[in-house]
């Protein structure tokens, strides 16, 4: 079971987050594998660590323009390349395709709902949303 945990770098309720990296933990075990985008700050810092202290399995789909991580879900040859706007919407894509369930908290700009709304009706998937 794939659970990508995502959302706006200004959501920061931790107790909330462990809270639910928790019960995921307690109802899949080892079958879990917690999914983020790899952002620095909000809700997606918080579930890498809590993710990795309870030794649970994580990937990261953070954008080309970036180095690749230990956690990193793409190939090297995905990495080190020069920004470009579409990469966060490509993140996405990452997202949607290689995750069972997901929640997205706090605050999305219309922009990136309208294209994550697109990518959840091509793979028929849901997402819950948490303000």
């Amino acid at each position: 079971m794939r659970v990508a945990l995502i959302g706006h770098e200004t959501y920061e309720n931790r107790v909330e987050i462990k809270d639910i990296i928790f019960k995921l933990n307690k109802k899949f075990g080892n079958d879990l594998i917690i999914v983020t985008r790899g952002k620095k700050d909000g809700i997606e810092k918080w579930v890498r660590k809590y993710s990795l202290e309870m030794n649970m399995k994580y990937i990261e789909y953070n954008p080309a323009n970036t180095s690749r991580t230990l956690y990193s879900g793409m190939e090297d040859e995905y990495y080190d390349k020069p920004y470009h706007p579409t990469q966060p919407l490509h993140q996405y894509d990452c997202i949607v395709h290689n995750s069972d369930k997901i929640v997205y908290f706090g605050e999305i700009t219309k922009k990136e709902f309208n294209h994550f709304n697109r990518l959840l009706n091509r793979w028929k998937k849901k997402a819950s949303f948490v303000q």
